[in-house]
C-alpha cells in the first residue's frame, strides 16, 4: 500500500504519533512500513492479514515506524501500542465502522504482549526500488 496515501490518511483523522512521524521523508516511511504483522513472519503471511485487515494500515504505519526508530526503551513500546489501539478506533470512527474498535483494542493488546522481541529488533530496511 503507498505510504504516501497512508500519511495523509493519517493526517486526515489526526492520528496519534509521534512528532518526528510527521516530518518523516516518504523513503523512512517505505523502509519502516512492512504491512501488517512482525517482520520475522512470512513474507505470504504479512501480506495475508494485512488484506485482512486493511482498515488498519494506516494505523499499522505509524505502528512500523515507532518499530524501527533507533532508540528503544519498554515505555515507548507500550506507547507504540496503545497509539495502535487507538488510531485503529479513530479510522474505525472515521470509515463509519465502530464495529472494528474492539479489533484495534485487541491488536495493541497483542502487541503489547506478544511483542516486545519484535520491537526490539525492529529497524528500517532496504527497500528495491
Amino acid at each position: 500500500m503507498n505510504v504516501k496515501f497512508l500519511w495523509e490518511l493519517c493526517c486526515e483523522i489526526r492520528a496519534s504519533a509521534p512528532p518526528e512521524f510527521w516530518t518523516a521523508s516518504v523513503d523512512e516511511l517505505e523502509r519502516a512500513y512492512n504491512g501488517i504483522g512482525p517482520e520475522d513472519w512470512p513474507e505470504w503471511v504479512r501480506k495475508f492479514i494485512s488484506i485482512l485487515l486493511r482498515p488498519f494500515a494506516a494505523a499499522a504505519l505509524i505502528h512500523d515506524y515507532e518499530f524501527s526508530r533507533e532508540y528503544k526503551s519498554y515505555g515507548m513500546f507500550t506507547d507504540a501500542n496503545i497509539r495502535l489501539a487507538v488510531n485503529v478506533a479513530k479510522f474505525a470512527v472515521f470509515d463509519h465502522r465502530p464495529i472494528l474498535i474492539p479489533y484495534g483494542v485487541a491488536a495493541g493488546l497483542l502487541c503489547q504482549f506478544f511483542g516486545y522481541q519484535a520491537y526490539k529488533n525492529g529497524k528500517l530496511r532496504e527497500v528495491a526500488k
